[in-house]
């Protein structure tokens, strides 16, 4: 104590002004380095056993994260929160915290008009530190926004005490595992953003069992297996130096079925479907080209209709030269052209070059499993339609008897297979005459319908479809008209099966009434496209007369007014040698003329003897002699 004091007495001492500013100084100094050491020391304390991750909305992890922070009890107890409806997160998960506002629910949540009640949902303030305690360490957790051109973009921020980084990967791995348990029967979709050449995430659908596809036997299973054989080729491909590539071409008729197998196929894969429209606005090479360089390496790349995805020329051939298709006529103005080249290039611009470099080119993705539906095949260049690019082709036809049939077991299915989807899975209590427990629905689980489908036996459905299939004619229905007769009866398969006769014919009668209108109206446009062009080319040769007219009357003219002043103005007749003839006839004319005024006025002869008479024609004069009166020789 007493050296302390021995310490401070030259500070505490009564000095002159120079001893007390030194004495601040080396106060000042000192605290300064203080806080600075213990700032130092606190960063080196933080940098050395605080971790922090950070995650995006743009990715996969952000989304693991979500959904297994709504799971957890301290998310629904935060001190600050939102509450909204829209409890649906961006990956189509219903996210449900234990702070949500639940109400009873009557008639299985359905009201009088048929709408579901709304749940009130709980969800943590954005830029708001969350405490959470998981596995013996304190997560903090802060969400916030960040704001881009094209929307705004979450973001998530996770720190806790800790030596390594081992606690957040588990984190990571626990919740990428309940995230794709409770995913499981859904299919991701993702749409092209043409404006910013990226993926935009569309939704989620549901899984779509394979048994719900009925195509021709041995079809579905040849496609299945030739995807799973791709998917598990990787080593395969690369050690022969192929592109790890492979694309199938589905083309057919429409409502055959060609969407429905690749949904049906994603769901059975695990793959998400990145879909392309090729004629969306703002589709260029460059645009096309950045998309397929952004597709993940497993996924399922669709093409749809790819016939009908292009403005410009569709062939390599010598005569293409790449430019926008555009019927123009002659006479239309370069105004009205300039107008419709320019409505033309507001939409895609893609070229089929474009195409076949964005397919197979050297920074096109490999991986990835590319579909592409047509119902017109002959539209397509070989080059686009060749192995390589489209290694499997399936054609797709209207259905036969034997689709007929398994589509009707399909919406109808016995009492054994009802049991035995029920026993399956002894955990979940199920009506036997729940559709829950009917093994062809993609959803295993179903709140039980008001109204449902009676149930038979084996032997009654057998029957019932070989009945329906015998009724439907080959090749002349789709699937689809076949699945839209059957989910207007899907609680009455006997009226069904009677009724079906009365169905075709009057679908028959019905295409038959569109089909002439169809004519009608061609033939009615053809006429009007006819007369059209008949008054177009009448307009247009009217014109040309009249041009043709107004020139040779400026001619005309121009050669008269040129011509007049050069006449000399003598009592002669014309001296021009190329006007004699006409100057000729014009006298014989006056003559005549003249004849006639003397036999008809006496008078007038007399007063003309001693003149001359003046006649004018197109503006030039010609002097002439009078008839009866012979010229002085002496003029």
């Amino acid at each position: 104590m007493e050296t302390l004091k021995n310490l401070l007495s030259p500070l505490t001492s009564s000095t002159g002004p120079i001893q007390d500013t030194l004495k601040l100084v080396v106060i000042g100094g000192t605290v300064e380095t203080a806080r600075r050491a213990s700032v130092s020391a606190w960063s080196g304390f933080v940098d050395s056993f605080f971790l922090t991750a950070h995650f995006s909305q743009e990715d996969y992890p952000y989304d693991w994260l979500m959904h297994w922070l709504s799971k957890q009890p301290a998310w629904g107890r935060s001190r600050e929160f939102d509450i909204t409806t829209r409890s649906v997160s961006r990956h189509g998960l219903t996210q449900s915290t234990s702070g949500d506002l639940e109400e009873e629910e009557e008639d299985d949540g359905l009201v009088s008009s048929g709408r579901r009640k709304r749940k009130v949902a709980i969800i943590p303030s954005v830029d708001t530190t969350h405490t959470i305690y998981y596995r013996g360490h304190w997560l903090r957790i802060t969400r916030s926004k960040r704001f881009q051109d094209y929307g705004s973009c979450g973001e998530l921020k996770i720190s806790v005490v800790a030596r390594n980084n081992d606690i957040l990967k588990r984190l990571v791995l626990e919740a990428k595992r309940e995230y794709e348990k409770d995913a499981e029967h859904r299919v991701h979709i993702f749409m092209a953003d043409t404006n910013y050449g990226c993926w935009r995430w569309n939704g989620a659908r549901h899984k779509r069992p394979m048994s719900s596809i009925v195509l021709e036997p041995g079809v579905k299973d040849m496609i299945l297996a030739d995807c799973k054989d791709f998917l598990c080729s990787e080593d395969w491909y690369a050690e022969r130096g192929i592109p790890f590539r492979r694309g199938y071409l589905l083309h057919g008729v429409p409502g055959s079925g060609k969407t429905s197998l690749i949904h049906s196929l994603a769901g059975e894969l695990g793959l998400d479907i990145y879909v392309v429209s090729l004629s969306s606005k703002g589709m260029s090479d460059n645009t096309l080209a950045n998309l397929m360089g952004n597709v993940p390496s497993r996924c399922i790349l669709l093409l749809e209709d790819l016939d009908a995805a292009f403005t410009r020329g569709i062939s390599r051939d010598e005569k293409s030269t790449g430019a926008p298709i555009g019927n123009t006529s002659s006479s239309s103005s370069s105004t009205s052209t300039s107008a419709k080249n320019k409505e033309e290039n507001d939409g895609s611009t893609l070229s089929l070059s474009g195409l076949l470099n964005s397919l197979d080119g050297v920074a096109a993705a490999e991986g990835r499993l590319l579909f592409a539906t047509t119902n017109h095949i002959e539209r397509l260049d070989p080059a686009l339609s060749r192995p390589g690019r489209m290694d499997v082709w399936v054609n797709f036809k209207n259905a036969t008897k034997w689709q007929a049939e398994g589509i009707f077991k399909c919406f109808f299915p016995s009492k054994s297979s009802q049991q035995a989807s029920s026993s399956s899975s002894p955990s979940t209590p199920q009506d036997p005459k729940d559709p829950a427990s009917q093994e062809n629905l993609a959803v295993p689980k179903r709140k039980k319908n008001a109204v449902l489908a009676p149930s038979l036996s084996d032997e009654e459905i057998c029957v019932l479809a070989k009945r329906f299939a015998d009724a439907i004619p080959d090749d002349e229905f789709s699937v689809a008209s076949l699945q839209g007769y059957l989910l207007k009866n899907k609680t009455r398969p006997r009226e069904c099966v009677e009724e079906v006769l009365t169905w075709i014919a009057q679908e028959r009668e019905t295409r038959a009434k569109l089909k002439k209108e169809k004519e009608e109206r061609e033939a009615k446009e053809r006429k009007e496209a006819e007369e059209q062009e008949k008054k177009e080319r009448e307009e247009k040769e009217k014109k040309e007369q009249e041009e043709k007219d107004k020139t040779a009357k400026e001619v005309s003219c121009s050669t008269k007014s040129s011509a007049a002043p050069s006449e000399p103005a003598i009592p002669e007749v014309a001296t021009s040698s190329s006007e004699s003839e006409s100057s000729t006839t014009g006298a014989e004319a006056d003559g005549e003329e003249s004849v006639t005024s003397e036999e008809d006025s006496p008078e007038e002869k007399g007063s003309e003897s001693a003149t001359e008479k003046t006649t004018s024609s197109g503006g030039n004069e010609t002097w002439v002699a009078v008839k009866g009166h012979p010229p002085d020789p002496n003029v």
